[in-house]
């Protein structure tokens, strides 16, 4: 038997320390299932007063493993233990280099409200590895209430193409300026264009601003090499007139816990509630419709407003699968004392 202990990123501990650990294990359970060893006993471990997430394997862990490891959002450290006590000696194994732009794109925006971007980087890591997918596939993703584009940002780091939808006018305004001055400071090439997405007419047109990017110069120069992040300015139950059909591999949003994304209406909402329930209902019909088959959406809500059973009916209503066996049902954490935070994986059979 060979084991490993990670050390957790600190930054993962800022909003919920307590519960950390176990969303740690719980990502980590899941990301086990497409290791090419077997790997049991997934726990938390204290060493010279240092919090470890352990892992025991039947084998070493390949080139590959470690490179689904490494993208884990509370890994800081991974190392190989030898010996038979942690004590004894721990070796560092070197990350794998996958990130396709700097991740400090996710820490960069500051302002209120905003998601803990390890917490974000943990929901596509739940999302690409509950799905039939890879994370050397091209892989298209969509955030339906994208917000200041803190998702988006995510999905870049990995190289993924990253779409959102969202209803207010200054958000996607400040997230365009933001990725436009970001790649300037980074000196990569790169396109923008806005375009009419849908409707008829100029008084009822909804655009969507978009950026074909590389991040290097060579890759620029090939055009099937260059990734793509565009905002829709526009509804979240509109999202297939904007979207073709079977476009995305993952949908991951953050929903919002006070203030009502539209789930009604061309330009603005119609409710001031809380609840997730009606933009869901409203919404899904439309994100099944872009969501390819083997996909998965995997959205965050405050499980004090809407319990999970409810919201999973929805979604099973839909025609969709719910994951909640274990490991999927390990990720509810308080945030604060309005707030317990849970994500629901749901996959298109």
């Amino acid at each position: 038997m060979v084991k490993y202990l990670i050390l957790q990123n600190p930054g993962h501990n800022r909003v919920f320390y307590k519960e950390a650990g176990e969303l740690a294990a719980a990502e980590l359970s899941i990301a086990s299932q497409r290791l090419s060893v077997e790997c049991t006993d997934i726990a938390t471990q204290e060493v010279a007063g240092v919090r470890y997430i352990t892992l025991s394997c039947n084998d070493d862990l390949s080139e590959a493993d470690i490179n689904i490891l490494s993208r884990l959002s509370f890994v800081f450290a991974i190392f190989h233990q030898f010996g038979i006590f942690a004590e004894d000696g721990l070796l560092p194994i070197p990350f794998a280099k996958y990130e396709y732009l700097d991740s400090k794109i996710s820490t960069l925006q500051k302002y209120p409200g905003k998601t803990n971007e390890l917490f974000t980087k943990m929901m596509v890591n739940v999302a690409l590895l509950a799905s039939d997918f890879t994370y050397d596939d091209a892989i298209s993703l969509l955030d339906p209430i994208s917000g200041r584009g803190t998702t988006l940002n995510e999905a870049a780091v990995y190289g993924f193409n990253a779409f959102g939808v969202e209803i207010e006018h200054k958000s996607v305004h400040e997230n365009q300026v933001f990725f436009k001055k970001h790649l300037q400071n980074e000196r990569l090439k790169y396109l923008s264009d806005r375009r009419m997405v849908y409707g008829k007419k100029k008084s009822e047109a909804i655009y969507i601003d978009e950026f074909e990017y590389a991040n290097s110069k060579e890759a620029f120069k090939d055009e099937t090499q260059r990734k793509k992040l565009g905002v829709v300015n526009g509804n979240a139950q509109d999202v297939d007139k904007y979207f073709k059909k079977n476009s995305f591999n993952l949908i991951v949003g953050d929903l919002p816990y006070g203030i009502a994304h539209g789930n009604s209406g061309a330009n603005k909402s119609s409710t001031g509630t809380r609840n997730p329930l009606e933009l869901i209902r409203t919404g899904l019909p439309a994100w099944k419709a872009v969501l390819k088959t083997g996909g998965t959406m995997v959205l965050a809500w405050n499980s004090f407003v809407l319990a999970k059973n409810r919201l999973a009916e929805v979604f099973e209503q839909q025609g969709l699968k719910v994951l909640n066996e274990a490991p999927y049902d390990g990720f509810e954490h308080m945030v604060d004392k309005s707030i317990k935070r849970d994500i629901i994986v749901v996959k298109k059979l």
